[in-house]
Parts: C-alpha cells; sequence; structure tokens
C-alpha cells in the first residue's frame, strides 16, 4: 500500500472514529450532568485533567518511537527497527512502573486539589482506577508506536471505534440505572484494557517480532533518543498546562459547578481538534518521517506546505461553524443554565481556529528534528497560561481562566509559530501569513456572510440545527472544491470516484 493510500485510509478511518466518538459525547454528557449532578460531574472531570498529567510522563517517548521506527522503514533498516523496538520497550516498561508509583501519591495529595469536598472518597477511587489504567497503557504503548511508525491508523481507529461503542452503551446503561461515579469508572477501565488488547493483536500482524515483555538489561544508544523525547515533553507539557490547568484552576478558585460550565463550552472545540488531529496528526509526522529518512527535504517542505491547504480550510469551516451553531446548541443540548458556556466558546474559537490552521506544524518539526524552538514556546505558552489564569481568576473570576487562554494562544499562533516555521521553511512571514490567510479566509467570510443573513432564522432545537449545518456544508463544498485542491487533486479525485462507482457496480 502506497504511503498517499495509507494517510487516506488512516484518514478516513480516524474521522469515522471521531464521528463516533462526537456521537457518543453529545449523548452521555447531558446524561452525565443530570445524573451525577453538576459537583460529582466537576470531580470527573477535575479527576480526568489529573491523570492528563499523569499521562505526560510518556516524556515524548512515543512521538519519538513513531519517528524513529517511521526512519528505520523509510531507510529499509529492519535491524535498526528491531533494535528500537528492544529500546522503547525498556523505557516503556519503566515508565509504567513510575506511573503506577505516582498514582498512589496523587490519590493522597487529592485533598489539596479538591479541598474539602464530600466526594472525595470517591475522586480518590477514580484517580487510582484511571492511574492503574494509564500504567497498563504505558506497558503497551509500543504496539500503539509500532502501529503508528506503519502508517496503520485504520487499525488504531478500528480499534478505538470499538472501545467507543462499548464504552458509551456501558455509561449509558449504568447512568439510567441509577449507578455512580464508581461504577462509571469501571466502564472506563474495561474499554480502555479491551482497546489496548486489540492493539497488541493488529500490531502482532505487521510486525509478528513483536512481544509484551519486561526488557531487563539497558540497551545502548539511548542519549539521543532521551534528548529528543525531551523536547516532545516540553510541548506535551506546554499543551497539558493550556488544556488542563484550566479545570483545576476553576475548580479552586470559582467551585466546582463552575467546572461542567467551562468543559462543556470548551467541548465543541476540543471536538475540532481532535477532528484536525485524526486528519493531519500522528498520520502526517510518520509520513513526514519516512520522507526525511529519504533526506528528500525538497518534498517535504512541499508537502507541508500543501497540507496547510487543507488545514487552513478544515479548520476555518469548523470554527466558523462552531461560532454560529454552537451556543444555540449547547442551549438545546444541556439547557438554558449553560448560556455562560456558549460564551467561552465564542471567546476560545478564534484563537483556537487560528492554531488548528497551523496543525501540520507539529508534524513538520518533529520530523525533521527541528522541533526545540517550538517545544520552547509550547512550554512558556503552557506555564504563561497558568500564572496568567491564577492572576485574572483572582482578580475577574471564571472568565479571567478563559481570557487567559486566549491570550495566550493568540500569541503562540498569531506571532511566534509563524516566524518559527518560515524560518524552517526558508520563506518570508508575509509569504507562509498569505499561505494561511488565502485558504482560510473565504471559509470565514462564508460562516460570516451565513449567519449575518440566515442566522436569526436559526433555533436552538436539533432539526433547526441539522438543516443549518447541512445547508452550510453545502455552500462550502463548491469553496472546497476550487480553493485547497488543485487541478490535479481534483483529477485524482474524480478519477478514484469513478473507480469506486464501478467497483460498486461489479
Amino acid at each position: 500500500m502506497s504511503l498517499t493510500r495509507k494517510l487516506l485510509r488512516g484518514s478516513t478511518i480516524n474521522l469515522a472514529e471521531h464521528a463516533i466518538k462526537i456521537t457518543v459525547m453529545f449523548v452521555t454528557t447531558p446524561l452525565m450532568v443530570l445524573h451525577l449532578g453538576r459537583e460529582n460531574y466537576g470531580v470527573w472531570i477535575v479527576a480526568l485533567a489529573i491523570i492528563g498529567y499523569l499521562r505526560l510522563l510518556d516524556l515524548g517517548v512515543s512521538l519519538t518511537g513513531s519517528r524513529l521506527l517511521g526512519r528505520a522503514i523509510g531507510a529499509g533498516n529492519k535491524d535498526d527497527y528491531d533494535n528500537l523496538f528492544v529500546t522503547f520497550s525498556y523505557l516503556f516498561n519503566r515508565i509504567g512502573i513510575i506511573a503506577l508509583a505516582i498514582t498512589l501519591i496523587l490519590a493522597l495529595f487529592l485533598p489539596f486539589v479538591i479541598p474539602g469536598n464530600a466526594a472525595l472518597s470517591e475522586a480518590r477511587w477514580i484517580i487510582f482506577g484511571l492511574g492503574l489504567a494509564t500504567s497498563f497503557r504505558f506497558w503497551t504503548q509500543i504496539f500503539l508506536v509500532v502501529l503508528k511508525s506503519h502508517l496503520r491508523y485504520d487499525w488504531i481507529g478500528l480499534a478505538s471505534i470499538i472501545k467507543t461503542l462499548l464504552q458509551g452503551t456501558l455509561i449509558f446503561i449504568l447512568l439510567t440505572r441509577g449507578h455512580g461515579l464508581t461504577s462509571l469508572l469501571l466502564a472506563y477501565i474495561i474499554t480502555d484494557v479491551l482497546d489496548q488488547v486489540l492493539l497488541v493483536l493488529f500490531s502482532r500482524k505487521i510486525y509478528p517480532q513483536g512481544q509484551v515483555r519486561f526488557v531487563h538489561n539497558r540497551p545502548t544508544g539511548l542519549g539521543p533518543i532521551l534528548r529528543y523525547s525531551a523536547t516532545v515533553m516540553m510541548v506535551n507539557i506546554g499543551s497539558q498546562l493550556r488544556n488542563g490547568v484550566d479545570p483545576l484552576v476553576i475548580g479552586h478558585f470559582s467551585g466546582l459547578a463552575f467546572v461542567p460550565v467551562y468543559s462543556i463550552g470548551s467541548r465543541f472545540l476540543t471536538v475540532l481538534t481532535d477532528i484536525v488531529n485524526a486528519i493531519f496528526g500522528g498520520s502526517f509526522i510518520a509520513a513526514f518521517s519516512q520522507l526525511d529518512g529519504r533526506n528528500d527535504h525538497h518534498a517535504l517542505v512541499r508537502n507541508f506546505l500543501k497540507s496547510l491547504r487543507f488545514s487552513c480550510a478544515i479548520a476555518s469551516l469548523g470554527g466558523g461553524a462552531i461560532a454560529v451553531l454552537g451556543p444555540l446548541f449547547i442551549e438545546r443540548w444541556i439547557g438554558s443554565s449553560f448560556a455562560d458556556s456558549g460564551k467561552v466558546l465564542l471567546i476560545l474559537v478564534v484563537p483556537t481556529t487560528l492554531m488548528l490552521m497551523q496543525y501540520p506544524v507539529w508534524g513538520f518539526f518533529f520530523s525533521q528534528n527541528k522541533q526545540r524552538w517550538l517545544a520552547f514556546t509550547a512550554l512558556g505558552g503552557g506555564f504563561f497560561n497558568a500564572a496568567l489564569s491564577i492572576i485574572l481568576a483572582l482578580n475577574i473570576g471564571f472568565f479571567g481562566v478563559v481570557w487567559a487562554t486566549f491570550i495566550e494562544l493568540l500569541l503562540a499562533f498569531g506571532i511566534i509559530v509563524p516566524i518559527l516555521t518560515s524560518r524552517i521553511c526558508q520563506i518570508g512571514i508575509l509569504t507562509y501569513w498569505w499561505n494561511l490567510l488565502k485558504h482560510g479566509i473565504p471559509f470565514v467570510l462564508l460562516c460570516f456572510i451565513f449567519d449575518l443573513t440566515v442566522g436569526h432564522l436559526i433555533r436552538p432545537d436539533y432539526f433547526s440545527l441539522l438543516v443549518s449545518g447541512v445547508g452550510l456544508g453545502a455552500l462550502a463544498i463548491p469553496l472546497f472544491w476550487f480553493l485547497p485542491l488543485t487541478k490535479e487533486d481534483r483529477r485524482i479525485l474524480r478519477n478514484q470516484a469513478s473507480r469506486l462507482w464501478k467497483a460498486g457496480f461489479k
């Protein structure tokens, strides 16, 4: 299977996976708010945020493994691939043990995060259970890396689809029958373990030599791997500080009841981020790494700039559609009491869209081992966001945390990242910005005109929102066909559609 076909197949399955995740999320979130109550649901969100920090123990090893194993495939070096598998197994073994130890510490220190809360006992069990599942995930993480290095995101997506459907079903049954946080935790653990088992089985199909084992002896050549992982870790810490600190700050300074308000407002942007990541995330890192392994820098830059055309179009359309329809959807979905969630969404949608327009930047930098300054930007931005969130929370309140994230994202992706990327691509900053704007602004204008002309007709009910979303999507199709797609791209798509049509009648 060619590199392009693997990318297309993986992206298609990933999109299907995220469509199912979005559907399950929209069904289960109101149930969780209704049956758990705002405060218990806030405890669940805070626990997930804490476990998010535990996942930082990955230390960038997973992404490093995807890049180096991908390079080994590109260079056709099987022995190097075998040695790297053992090396990364060694690292993940140790990380899994450390994760288990830290889980116990996190459970002990929970009162400092949720002071005086009646649900503290259950929250400790949630932290312990999710931490235990995370520790097990580290032990099997090497098999996920193997699948990513071979660009088998279709199998990764299939495993995730099975997990999501089963998890959503269990949550629905448990909540509607009156069960609480502890039962919810068991559902998450069971489905997470199933996901890991499937990934191991899928990985063995393409790399039969891979086995679940404990590597005792320290492999050679860890130095360069750990140095590369350190810069990846800096990016992960920065991202986690941006995404994970807000619920903690809000819960501590404004109260747990405000955490769901923020979470539901930002949830739509998380969904959009997941969709963009499904298309331009790990699969592009592995693909760019294979091009880098072939020492084809010209093709690497060309494909990166081409990917920007599509990320700008998809992110701009998605961000614009969320701004138009999101607040009304929240009113229908959760209720008018969550009107502030719509305000959270509208504040964060602009800088988040700007970030997602440039999403392929991560794969471009990491594939070339040129991510150092990008890592400093993410880490510095994360600490800046955390500090500013606390300052503004003390002076403004709940929305101060939201504006802190707005400011940090705008500085990082409006100024710093464009400067760094234009230098790596060896193009002018104005040329880089023109590449972003010419493929993004048309979709933003489309959403603005749509809201201006028919926005007052849209009602907070599912049928009206569905018709409006379909109508906006239909208007966007001609723009997408003629703007990000080149003449050659359109020819390839027509030929592919023709082959699929003929195959369907055979």
